[in-house]
């Protein structure tokens, strides 16, 4: 997929979808506003798993610093879109 073609609709989508395949929940019980680390079933193992699909899908690499900053799913959808339209960079 290029990068330019992402919207924050197909970010949101694609990271929900990953979250909740990770964490073997249904993508409806994700909301935007949710806590990452307090969704059902995560730890901070399936959650790198979910970010690393995530920069493998739009070929980029978060910063950990960035990635730690994510506190809600917003956040963490946020992040990759400033990725992906390059107005951030991998450190």
């Amino acid at each position: 997929m290029t990068t330019e073609s992402a919207t924050r609709e197909e970010i949101a989508a694609v990271t929900t979808e990953l979250l909740a395949t990770e964490l073997n929940i249904s993508a409806a019980e994700i909301h935007g506003d949710d806590v990452l680390k307090n969704l059902p079933a995560a730890d901070s193992l399936k959650l790198v798993r979910v970010v690393a699909k995530l920069e493998r899908r739009w070929d980029i690499e978060l910063s950990d610093e960035a990635v730690f900053a994510a506190i809600t799913v917003d956040d963490l959808v946020t992040l990759i879109e400033k990725y992906v339209s390059g107005e951030l960079a991998g450190s």
